[in-house]
């Protein structure tokens, strides 16, 4: 069963809902509290008012009957007993309303005691009025009084346990929203952390599969995982992939099919001309035979053209990794300049080698063909009777060749454009110096090829200086010691005899 959701929009609701959920009930659980805490402290606070305002009328009752019940009994005054009576009447309504606020009860029991003195004061006052005897009344109204001053006294400390009841419970409210708070967080980070490498995860290989179509990378399969959208997006990349795969293919084909067509013509027009130049020099004048030197010279280039051009298409293929092997970039190097010895005695160019016995992996037909664009470059624009440096040593694991020549340099506004394919300098135009374009292309494509990199550097002089920079072999990393510059500055001593 495919549980994978149907649009990355879906998955972002769900993943948003589910980092939100916890909190959301953290919330709610701590609202139920706080709204349960209000109304316990407000019906808490409503009670104490209750019976302490209640306390206090009894009080106040009390002592207003104790007075005209004492007066009475002296002035025998029906109106004094008038007076006592609504005080008790009123100490009768307000005990009624101190009972109905929810008394402890021992409250109570204090409530029931008053009301057991008041009776008996009651029923004492036309005796004491008659007999003039006071003394049983005013014991009676002095234990009233005692017991409403104990009852207040309960009152006023029930309400300080109230409040500091309140206190326990907001402060146990304000420990439980921290401790949720704690647990749920994390859990929340961490759902919103798992959804975002859900949602990003594919979107980084839909990243990485366009970079590396970008970059030409048409042999790795494009496979993304996660929502149908995104998944489909990821076919058609593979989709794209293998066209290009095809078109790639398709493309190499027609050049190599164009250049050995092309190639059977053009040799034969340069047999000719070859032949016309060798056998009837003597009997053509001097502008035909210029003529003939045109087709011959122009035979030459277009086919070293085509071969270029085919180079460079082969160079934009697949490095085979199996094909691979340790070359000593050095040798390799010397092998080269053998070549290059006639036209560096027709140009009185001199060389100055320091070279380090260095090893690269990599096919040798491409590091031939890389030293060997860049020298010929080299040779190519240096004028006559100067120096051409070539400098090979390891730096950080990679093997790092400089060639530097004498010549018009590049400009810094060609710097971009000197790699890319059929661009010629300005230099190009100056002079006889022309080429196709393509050489340091396909240096520059074969280089990258093998995970380094080739750039123009500044150069202390006038000239162009370039830096190709190449992964050593695992054995030349491990060789290169303390003994190499020794090593590099006898070998450079050796080759600047060279012509």
């Amino acid at each position: 069963m495919n549980l994978r959701p149907n649009s990355i929009s879906r998955l972002v609701v769900v993943g948003f809902g589910l980092a939100i959920v916890p909190l959301v009930l953290v919330i709610v659980s701590v609202t139920i509290a706080i709204a349960h805490f209000a109304e316990e402290g407000q019906a808490g606070i409503l009670r104490a008012v209750a019976l302490s305002d209640s306390a206090n009328r009894m009080s106040s009752a009390v002592r207003s009957m104790e007075r005209y019940g004492l007066q009475y009994t002296v002035l025998q005054d029906s109106a004094l007993l008038v007076l006592f009576q609504q005080s008790y009447e009123e100490y009768q309504d307000v005990s009624a309303r101190f009972r109905k606020a929810a008394p402890t009860q021992t409250d109570l029991a204090r409530l029931h005691r008053l009301n057991a003195h008041l009776r008996q004061a009651r029923r004492l006052l036309p005796v004491a009025a008659l007999e003039g005897n006071r003394s049983a009344l005013e014991s009676e109204f002095s234990r009233a009084n005692g017991e409403v001053q104990r009852l207040q006294s309960d009152v006023n400390d029930g309400i300080s346990a109230e409040v500091a009841k309140l206190g326990t419970r907001a402060l146990a409210i304000k420990r439980l929203t921290i401790l949720e708070v704690l647990l749920v967080l994390p859990l929340s980070i961490a759902v919103a952390l798992f959804f975002i490498v859900l949602i990003t995860r594919p979107i980084r290989r839909l990243d990485h599969a366009i970079t590396g179509l970008g970059a030409g990378d048409l042999d790795s399969p494009i496979r993304v995982n996660g929502p149908r959208d995104i998944a489909s997006l990821g076919d058609r990349l593979e989709w794209l992939r293998q066209r290009l795969g095809e078109l790639e293919a398709a493309k190499i084909h027609f050049l190599r099919q164009l250049s050995h067509e092309l190639k059977t013509p053009l040799t034969a027009i340069r047999e000719g001309a070859e032949l016309l130049q060798e056998d009837l020099g003597h009997e053509l004048d001097p502008e035909q035979r210029e003529i003939v030197h045109i087709v011959r010279d122009n035979s030459l280039r277009l086919q070293r053209l085509i071969e270029d051009l085919l180079r460079f298409s082969i160079a934009e293929g697949p490095v085979a990794a199996g094909m691979q092997q340790d070359v000593r970039l050095d040798q390799l190097l010397e092998e080269l300049i053998q070549s290059y010895k006639p036209v560096l005695r027709s140009k009185n160019l001199r060389l100055e080698l320091a070279l380090a016995p260095l090893l690269v992996a990599g096919h040798r037909d491409r590091l031939r063909t890389i030293c060997d664009n860049l020298l010929s470059n080299a040779v190519k624009f240096s004028p006559q009777e100067t120096t051409i440096r070539l400098q090979l040593e390891a730096q950080e694991g990679n093997a790092v060749l400089d060639v530097i020549d004498a010549g018009p340099g590049v400009t810094p506004e060609e710097r971009e454009k000197i790699f890319d394919i059929l661009y010629r300098g300005s230099a190009s135009g100056q002079g006889k110096v022309e080429g196709s374009g393509l050489g340091l292309a396909i240096a520059k494509e074969y280089v990258t090829s093998y995970g380094g990199s080739l750039e123009i550097v500044d150069s202390d002089g006038p000239g162009a200086h370039f830096r190709c920079r190449l992964p050593m072999a695992p054995e030349s990393r491990a060789d290169t010691g303390t003994d190499q510059p020794q090593r590099l500055r006898k070998h450079a001593e050796r080759e600047t005899q060279s012509p």
